[in-house]
C-alpha cells in the first residue's frame, strides 16, 4: 500500500507533461482551423473584389467603346450638317431658277399657242375640226392650275408634234363642205401639204383647195376616178398606184 502510494504520484507526474501536449496540440489544431477560415474567407473577399474589378474594367471599356462610337457619330452628324447646308444652298438656287424659269416659259407657250393658230389658220383646212378642237384644248388648258406647266408645256410640244407628221401622211375622211351657200357631204383626201381635195358622193364635182387664195377651186371632175382610188390606198383596200392628182394651188 506504501509502494503503490509512493508510484501513484509518479504516475501522476508523468501523466501532467502528456496532457500539457494533447491540449497544446488541440489549441494548434483549433488554430489551424480558424486561419484555414480565416484564409478563405479572405480568399472570398478578394475574389470578389477580383470579380468587382474585372466588372469595373468591363464598365469602363463599355464606356470607352460608347465615347468612342459617340465621336465617330458626331463627326457623322457634323459632315452631314455640312452636305446639309450646302444642298439648302443648292435647293434655293434651283428654286430660283425655276421660278426664273417659269417666269420664261409661260409667255413662251402663249407665244406658241398663237403661232399654231396662225399656221393652223394658213395652212390647208383637212381636219379643220380636229386641229382647231385640239388648239381650243390647248387654250383651255393654259387656264388650268391643277395641270402643271411641265405637262402643259409637253402638250404644246405634242400638237406641234401632229401638225408636222400631217406634212409626211396620206389620209382621208367624210364631211361636210359649203359652197356658195349651198352644204353637201363629201370625201376628202390629202396627201401631206400637197394634195388636199374633195370629191362629192355622186363623183360629178371635184373642188381642189386653193392655198394662194384659201378657197376651193372647182376642177375637172375625170378627176374623181383617181381621188376615189387615192381614198382607197388610203383605208388600205387598195393598193398603190401611180395617180394623176392636182397639186394645191396648181389648178386650172
Amino acid at each position: 500500500m506504501s509502494q503503490l502510494k509512493k508510484i501513484l504520484p509518479a504516475v501522476l507526474l508523468f501523466s501532467l507533461p502528456l496532457f500539457a501536449s494533447a491540449t497544446s496540440i488541440e489549441k494548434l489544431q483549433n488554430s489551424s482551423v480558424a486561419d484555414q477560415q480565416k484564409s478563405k474567407q479572405a480568399q472570398v473577399k478578394i475574389n470578389q473584389l477580383d470579380a468587382q474589378k474585372l466588372a469595373l474594367i468591363e464598365q469602363v471599356n463599355s464606356l470607352q467603346n460608347e465615347a468612342d462610337s459617340l465621336a465617330v457619330y458626331n463627326q457623322y452628324l457634323s459632315r452631314l450638317l455640312v452636305d446639309q447646308d450646302s444642298e439648302k444652298v443648292s435647293l434655293e438656287t434651283q428654286i430660283s431658277s425655276v421660278t426664273e424659269t417659269r417666269q420664261g416659259i409661260v409667255p413662251l407657250m402663249m407665244s406658241m399657242l398663237e403661232d399654231l393658230e396662225t399656221f393652223i389658220k394658213l395652212d390647208a383646212p383637212f381636219l379643220s375640226a380636229e386641229r382647231q378642237g385640239r388648239l381650243t384644248q390647248l387654250k383651255n388648258m393654259m387656264g388650268k392650275s391643277d395641270v402643271s406647266d411641265a405637262e402643259k408645256y409637253r402638250r404644246i410640244l405634242t400638237a406641234y408634234h401632229i401638225e408636222a407628221e400631217y406634212g409626211s401622211k396620206m389620209g382621208q375622211y367624210q364631211s361636210s363642205l359649203s359652197l356658195d351657200g349651198v352644204e353637201r357631204t363629201v370625201n376628202y383626201f390629202y396627201l401631206g401639204r400637197v394634195v388636199f381635195v374633195a370629191v362629192a358622193l355622186d363623183n360629178k364635182s371635184v373642188w381642189m383647195w386653193d392655198r394662194e387664195n384659201s378657197e376651193w377651186l372647182s376642177i375637172d371632175a375625170s378627176y374623181a376616178r383617181d381621188i376615189n382610188k387615192a381614198i382607197r390606198i388610203a383605208q388600205k383596200t387598195d393598193i398603190p398606184a401611180l395617180l394623176k392628182l392636182p397639186l394645191l394651188s396648181k389648178a386650172k
